[in-house]
């Protein structure tokens, strides 16, 4: 791969590659549902850059990416996350890392002592990188060419709902802003049937492999479902360039940091906050200076319900202490 011109470019380098793209968006369902709202932010962060710092030493092992260190009390150093205001430096630039399901305020410092001015404004010490998991309606319009409107909705929000016979299932291409690429369409049976019976995942998968092997990137693929209507999308719409609206796309977002220089903030007992509005305001902004790089969650529908086994994790470490690879 070429080297990446920024921190996006590298975000997107790596999220088009399916083993990255897979477990990283499955996390992005499990570990909300199985830990704590904060526990689950800290794991998701852990998870992100754990998975760049080996996309870094792959691919790309030139480039400088790394977290902050900490001396402990032994004056021993770790390569351990914390300092106020970074959580990792991308060639030469410190990174804050935010996460969330959903468009809503950021938290830019936990500190309930700090004293705001009187204007209420603060400044920011680095840029933001935000992961959004989620759409932020569930909703949006599919509009083809004659300007025929169709009403659709990830396939991820149909995990236990069911799909009716009235709805189609369309595979689509992200290409640009709101442009997007018909790729297949697929009727449902009779019935009503959840989103792993209209479509398991062997079948899923054969597709996926199908597109990404004609050189689509794995996080350009995703599917909708349409909304029951007496009228399908015609079949003759496939490989016809269609606009869909979402108000904002899950994915990788980033604030540059004059961008947060004399914010106007909110405070709690807690932290000072970025307000929703300005947040929105923000990533409008990423997505038309190309500061955005897309996060489908088509597979959300077949991910299991719970993340890893943590202590498989940690007893692999043990085993390998015992391995005849180190005797």
């Amino acid at each position: 791969m070429s080297k990446p011109e920024s921190i996006i470019d590298f975000f997107s380098q790596m999220l088009s590659k399916r083993e990255y793209f897979i477990p990283l968006i499955a996390a992005q369902y499990q570990f909300p549902n199985h830990y704590y709202g904060l526990t689950s932010a800290a794991l998701l962060e852990d998870l992100f850059v754990d998975a760049a710092i080996n996309f870094r030493n792959q691919d790309h092992h030139g480039l400088q990416l790394e977290r902050p260190e900490r001396t402990t009390e032994e004056n021993q150093t770790t390569d351990a996350k914390g300092e106020k205001g970074w959580d990792y430096k991308y060639d030469g630039q410190n990174y804050s890392h935010k996460v969330g399901g959903k468009v809503q305020a950021i938290a830019l410092l936990w500190d309930a002592t700090y004293e705001l001015p009187e204007d209420s404004t603060y400044s920011y010490p680095s840029p933001i990188v935000m992961v959004l998991s989620s759409y932020k309606d569930k909703n949006a319009k599919l509009v083809l060419g004659t300007k025929e409107a169709f009403q659709i909705t990830p396939l991820s929000q149909y995990r236990t709902k069911l799909i009716q016979e009235n709805q189609q299932l369309i595979f689509v291409k992200k290409l640009n802003d709101e442009t997007w690429e018909i790729l297949d369409i697929l009727g449902v049976q009779p019935g009503g049937q959840t989103a792993n019976e209209v479509l398991d995942l062997p079948t899923v998968w054969k597709k996926m492999m199908g597109y990404w092997g004609n050189g689509a990137s794995a996080n350009s693929i995703e599917v909708f479902v349409t909304k029951s209507s007496r009228k399908d999308i015609s079949e003759t719409h496939i490989n016809t360039v269609v606009e869909i609206d979402f108000k904002a796309l899950p994915g990788v977002y980033l604030f540059p940091k004059e961008s947060l220089q004399n914010v106007t903030v909110k405070k709690n007992n807690r932290a000072i906050l970025l307000p929703t509005p300005k947040v929105k305001e923000l990533m409008d902004a990423a997505v038309l200076r190309g500061n955005f790089t897309y996060l489908p969650n088509w597979f959300t529908s077949y991910a299991s319900n719970r993340s890893v086994d943590l202590y498989l994790v940690q007893r692999a470490e043990y085993d390998r202490l015992n391995s005849a690879a180190r005797n």
